[in-house]
């Protein structure tokens, strides 16, 4: 199968790892040059908590990605999802089909808008992984992949996607509310990543700090506030409860928290920006949740105002 994977980072990496050493064409697409190069000259490693795996598979910018794919998992940063989206209807054959596996909100509707909803399958995923370099990612969780139709049908679509990714070595769960999945995620992310990215604790380590567990309560009780008043059905039926036990039981490190430490732009805007969005829609305040995207913002002005000055002296 030829699967074009966009985002070279830690996710894109490790997906392109597995489904290439699982016999399918792959090509990794990234709008960084010097990722491209380094996967191009060097392949791909892999290491983390399936052992150590090095693979050889295609890469290209935006520019040079050429297609036909059968599938396009779009793993891109969520400021990117536009473009990602606008990639996809190129590259992607007509009987194909697309699942994001981003995090936070609006990501599968970018793809509607691009290629139609009949190719496109919800997605998310609760494998995690640290990027140390062009190529080179650890894979720190392995945890569940969800799909599904957004129309909760069982496609062949569905069926494909399913047996490509678990063949992969994946374990896949296919969902009926798929868009509950994500949304289950999209609360998590919120009452996760932000309080990492600023407090600089795992993910396994909120509940242990009663500050951060107390922002914690504060951020979810507004997400599910705005989740209620958007007659949204969760697939979870405790989302607090899995929520905690994540924030004391998964050491990992969020993306948002390797964003900041290295001056990158993160995905608030989607996770906790995009909660306050939703509920000044609805007249639902946000408080918590708009303080954590505004401080995030600021601790990344910092880091790069700091990374500056030590290059610039």
């Amino acid at each position: 199968m030829r699967i074009s994977v966009i985002g070279a980072g830690a996710l894109g990496c490790l997906h392109g790892v597995y489904l290439a050493k699982a016999g399918h064409e792959v090509t990794l697409i990234d709008i960084r040059p010097e990722l491209v190069e380094a996967i191009q000259r060097d392949g791909l490693r892999l290491d983390g908590v399936r052992g150590e795996h090095r693979t050889t598979v295609d890469s290209a910018t935006p520019d040079t990605a050429t297609g036909p794919s059968d599938v396009v998992i779009v793993a891109a940063h969520t400021d990117g999802t536009l473009a990602a989206a606008q990639l996809t209807a190129r590259l992607l054959t007509e009987d194909g089909c697309a699942v994001t596996l981003q995090n936070g909100i609006g990501n599968v509707e970018a793809l509607v808008d691009a290629i139609g909803g009949q190719r496109v399958l919800g997605g998310i995923t609760y494998n995690s992984a640290t990027f140390n370099g062009p190529g080179d990612t650890t894979h720190t969780n392995a945890g569940p992949t969800w799909i599904g139709d957004l129309d909760g049908q069982s496609t062949r679509r569905v069926d494909n996607l399913y047996r490509t990714l678990e063949h992969a070595g994946f374990e896949v769960q296919i969902s009926d509310n798929i868009l509950g999945v994500i949304w289950n995620k999209f609360v998590q992310s919120c009452a996760i990543h932000a309080i990492c990215a600023l407090s600089g604790l795992m993910a396994g380590e909120i509940t242990a700090v009663p500050e951060a567990d107390a922002l914690q309560d504060r951020a979810l009780q507004e997400a599910l506030a705005v989740v209620k008043a958007k007659g949204i059905t969760l697939a979870d039926d405790d989302p607090v409860a899995s929520v905690k036990r994540v924030s004391s039981t998964i050491f990992v490190r969020p993306s948002m928290l390797q964003h900041v430490e290295q001056g990158r732009a993160t995905e608030i805007d989607s996770q906790n920006g995009a909660l306050v969005r939703e509920g000044r829609a609805l007249g639902i305040d946000t408080p918590y949740n708009e303080a954590l995207t505004l401080l995030v913002k600021a601790r990344v002005a910092h880091g790069r105002s700091a990374a500056y000055k030590r290059k610039n002296g």
